[in-house]
């Protein structure tokens, strides 16, 4: 059987080859970019090369965990991509690293990112799913894909200043789901 757009996800959920090298070819560029965007300040290739192999190999191990259609996998592998990206930078940071002062500047992270990089995967996978699923689509877009606001406002229907409100007021949650404040 031939593996389409319309059907690679029921095909990887019972573990076809076939499935993973289609999911592959088809998301390799956007899963490229998340974790060399992540990576780049380590200068190791090596290290990138084996985040995206483990992002593939986390799609298959748990491609049965996953429901949805077609714009909800490329999320999904997207946040996969992410956190594996994260998960890489916690193992590199811990090893000594030589940096010229120009890519310290270059490396200057928000408060978003800092918090992404030093929260834990599951933690974070657990508050956003506290935020209402198009606040999850705009925190997804905003801090896992890099879309700009205005981006984000066209592709989801909403007014620049909706996404900016709810992006507003989803970091104030997440904030007190974190501190414990709203856990239900």
């Amino acid at each position: 059987m031939r593996i389409t757009s319309e059907n690679f996800i029921k095909h990887l959920k019972r573990k076809r080859e076939e499935a993973l090298e289609y999911v592959i070819e088809e998301y390799i560029g956007i899963v490229k970019a998340i974790i060399y965007n992540s990576l780049q300040s380590y200068n190791d290739p090596q290290s990138v090369e084996e985040c995206i192999n483990d992002t593939f190999l986390g799609v298959y191990d748990n491609s049965r965990q996953f429901e949805g259609n077609q714009e909800d996998f490329r999320r999904w592998i997207c946040t996969i991509a992410k956190f594996k990206a994260i998960d890489k930078q916690r193992k590199l940071s811990k090893s000594e690293i030589v940096t010229d002062i120009n890519e310290i500047k270059n490396a200057v992270k928000s408060a978003e990112e800092e918090f992404l990089i030093w929260s834990s995967t599951e933690d974070i996978l657990k508050m956003m799913t506290q935020l209402e699923p198009v606040d999850r689509d705009i925190f997804t877009m905003k801090f896992f894909l890099y879309m700009k606001n205005e981006e984000i406002s066209q592709h989801l229907g909403l007014t620049k200043a909706s996404v900016d409100n709810r992006l507003y007021r989803g970091k104030k949650r997440l904030q007190q789901i974190r501190l414990g404040g709203l856990l239900t």
